[in-house]
């Protein structure tokens, strides 16, 4: 393997560690969320949250003395906890082409290990890459669209990654004259989406790469926001 190709794989490597390990805190962050809105409603319900020292129904005092609305609590972490999971697709979607790129110059045979090489073939799988990305622009823009208090505090950087989706489908069209052939050469494609190895690559690669750097940056203040909601149900340590 030449050095650009062994480098590649390294930053490969380390950039899906990286993304299990903010998968693994995310949905630790939203599992506590669920977990607390559940312990909010069963109160509530149950009348088990009566505002003890408040005299105030739906209201709780927490062990440092200060009182917070049960309710409007809940709704924050519910609201956070939805708007985490909705990134949390988009994220999905954005990081799905990093396995496409596998697939470049490649076909399936008679295995479940391994594809087979076929050069020159990628128009279907471009079509496919650029299909998916149309995909996560339409969510960003729902997302962007969100009036809860959460998507507005987030707001730059929904449209920040919305706008550099956008960059990389303009891209993809204006290569369309090598792109958008069924003929598509693997170089050309790994200029479009492997952004990995081809870090600079100009029909694509460069704006994918910067898309998943925000993509990466969204999902954490997200996950963030879900865990602030939390705070607002704990005391923090002193020390």
């Amino acid at each position: 393997m030449n050095r650009e190709g062994l480098e590649g794989e390294i930053k490969g490597k380390r950039g899906i560690e990286r993304v299990n390990r903010m998968d693994k805190i995310g949905a630790r962050m939203r599992k506590k969320g669920i977990i607390l809105m559940m312990m909010i409603v069963m109160g509530c319900n149950s009348g088990g949250v009566s505002g003890e020292g408040t005299g105030e129904e739906g209201k709780g005092r927490k062990g440092d003395g200060s009182v917070i609305d049960l309710k409007v609590v809940s709704k924050k972490i519910k609201d956070a906890v939805e708007f985490a999971g909705k990134v949390k697709e988009v994220h999905t979607l954005v990081k799905s082409v990093d396995e496409l790129v596998k697939a470049i110059g490649k076909k399936i045979k008679n295995s479940d290990q391994e594809l087979d090489a076929l050069a020159g073939k990628n128009g279907s799988l471009m079509a496919g890459v650029f299909q998916i990305i149309l995909t996560v622009k339409d969510g960003l823009t729902k997302l962007e669209a969100d009036s809860s208090s959460i998507a507005e505090k987030i707001k730059t950087q929904i449209t920040d990654a919305k706008t550099k989706s956008g960059e990389f489908l303009t891209k993809l069209k204006d290569k369309n004259a090598e792109l958008g052939q069924d003929g598509v050469t693997d170089e050309h494609v790994k200029e479009a989406i492997d952004y990995q190895t081809k870090k600079n690559g100009d029909k694509g690669a460069k704006e994918l790469g910067e898309l998943n750097t925000l993509i990466d940056t969204l999902l954490s203040v997200a996950n963030k926001a879900v865990e602030v909601s939390i705070t607002e149900l704990v005391i923090k340590p002193t020390t």
